[in-house]
């Protein structure tokens, strides 16, 4: 193949390439739109949380009053039946006794040897006499006596009763008007569970949206790389033959780094693989054994944790990084590694439930890089 055909094969691979940073923007301006409205969705769901966490927080705070106040009702309750009780014994016992005045009055003042004339008549002078009547007389004013502080008593009792009764009510309006305030939060949160789960609908929906644009970048940006492989290949031809026309790049480097490309499409090819915790094997990864994994297939070798693995290489500011750089996150200490893949894009295991994915670089926990090769 002579220069001039390589050339244009360049021109048209170039070409080609365009057209895949066409689609990759265009892909990246979807996937900007859908993560927009994630985010915006996401702020919603959160919201919403807060907000349930909110009302059941009111809702326990009732329930807590309302047993107070059924606990509360029925010791008035309680109190209000003793002393009913203790009103019925004590008019029993104010009947009990006048009924004994009253047989003894009706005794004193019948006629006949028993009666009232028969104590004056068997009255031994004027001083006996007088005795006699102030006898009887104190006889009946300590009866009055004793009916009277009986009669204060069940006073005392029926105001009681009234005090608890009053008590009650209020207890019962207090009741209801909890009753009523948790009836309406229990109304409430149903209606924003129902919203909550419309809008973490919304959130699966753009989450899948944004994970397609990911993927579909991530194609695009290998289908570039090899385009540049291929431009470099072809380069390399027309200057080892000692020929070269002087062919513009326009605007392309005409470098690429095949063992990064082939390390994050390695990398990229365990996409789907759940998460394990200590896993190091496709059968499941956890974020160190995923990275430690990777890199062995190229033969080089990490150690095996994320607090290790933070102090292999060198390190790499965030502004030079380039993919298949290691990037860790954490304050204080790593918690966290991933694979750089290019586009403010990495790879990683995250977390347990969750599977070997693309997210984007945008963490605010981001720690640091480093670069192993």
């Amino acid at each position: 193949m002579n220069v001039t055909v390589l050339a244009d094969t360049i021109e048209e691979l170039q070409q080609q390439k365009q057209q895949i940073i066409q689609q990759q923007n265009e892909a990246k301006s979807q996937r900007d739109a859908f993560l927009n409205y994630y985010n915006s969705v996401k702020e919603t769901v959160e919201d919403i949380e807060i907000e349930l966490q909110m009302m059941d927080s009111k809702i326990e705070t009732l329930i807590i009053d309302i047993n107070k106040n059924e606990s509360d009702l029925e010791v008035t309750n309680n109190e209000i039946e003793k002393t009913e009780k203790e009103i019925t014994e004590q008019e029993n016992s104010i009947q009990e006794k006048q009924d004994v005045l009253d047989d003894r009055m009706k005794a004193l003042y019948k006629s006949g040897s028993n009666g009232y004339i028969s104590v004056i008549l068997k009255s031994e002078g004027l001083g006996d006499l007088i005795s006699r009547i102030e006898a009887v007389n104190k006889i009946a004013e300590y009866d009055k006596k004793i009916i009277n502080e009986m009669n204060e008593q069940k006073k005392v009792l029926e105001e009681q009763k009234a005090v608890l009764d009053v008590q009650k009510v209020k207890i019962e309006e207090l009741k209801q008007e909890n009753m009523l305030k948790k009836a309406e939060l229990d109304e409430s949160k149903s209606k924003q569970q129902a919203i909550l789960a419309e809008n973490q609908g919304k959130m699966k929906e753009f989450d899948e949206k944004v994970n397609y644009y990911y993927n579909l970048i991530a194609n695009l940006e290998a289908k570039k790389k090899e385009k540049d492989r291929q431009i470099t290949t072809l380069r390399n031809r027309i200057y080892t033959s000692g020929n070269n026309p002087g062919i513009t790049s326009r605007g392309d480097s005409g470098s690429a780094n095949y063992s990064s490309d082939a390390l994050v499409q390695y990398a990229l090819s365990f996409r789907g693989v759940p998460y394990k915790w200590g896993g190091t094997t496709p059968a499941g990864f956890d974020c160190s054994g995923f990275v430690k994994y990777v890199y062995a297939h190229f033969g080089i070798h990490t150690t095996r944790t994320t607090y290790t693995q933070v102090k292999e290489g060198r390190a790499v500011s965030r502004s030079q990084l380039q993919p298949g750089d290691l990037v860790f996150f954490g304050y204080g200490s790593p918690h966290h590694v991933g694979i750089y893949i290019g586009d403010n894009s990495y790879v990683h295991a995250p977390q347990t439930g969750d599977v070997v994915k693309i997210s984007p670089l945008t963490r605010r926990d981001y720690m640091t890089a480093r670069r192993l090769r």
